[in-house]
């Protein structure tokens, strides 16, 4: 019995393995997306380490900003700590995302800082495009890590 060379469910027909180097050697890929990343995360970080410090200030003179605030001191101790602690949170979780941005993991926790950038309008001129540029070359990103042997 001879087999049709046009038939799709031939046996010949074998699946193909994806292997993780793709690229020939001595190609390195440079995403142009990277740069852009790294310039949206220090902005966040920057901005929720202002923030942080802010809350020290605010905390170190309660008295002063309770007065100015029209509030207890106890009150301001409590909304200080309820704003604080995601603060400093998050300045962290955006100083990691600075530096983990290659490969599958570091693609993933950028896309998630992007998606939190994502809740705020403010930020939505940076992140819509962002976004789109960091799903295009996600696996110049993902493979930029690796450095041909």
């Amino acid at each position: 019995m001879v087999e049709d060379m046009n038939n799709p469910y031939s046996s010949q027909d074998k699946p193909t393995t994806v292997s993780d180097n793709q690229y020939p050697a001595g190609f390195t890929p440079n995403p142009t997306v990277l740069p852009y990343q790294r310039i949206y995360v220090l902005l966040m970080f920057a901005l929720y380490t202002f923030l942080f410090i802010g809350v020290v200030y605010m905390a170190t003179d309660l008295e002063n900003f309770s007065q100015l605030l029209e509030t207890t001191p106890n009150e301001l101790t409590v909304m200080l700590v309820f704003l604080g602690i995601p603060v400093f949170f998050l300045a962290i979780v955006f100083l990691v995302g600075l530096f983990w941005n290659r490969g599958l993991g570091g693609w993933i926790y950028n896309l998630i800082l992007i998606c939190l950038g994502l809740t705020s309008g403010c930020t939505w001129p940076m992140t819509i495009p962002l976004m789109i540029f960091w799903i295009k070359q996600k696996d110049d990103i993902q493979y930029s890590h690796k450095r041909p042997s």
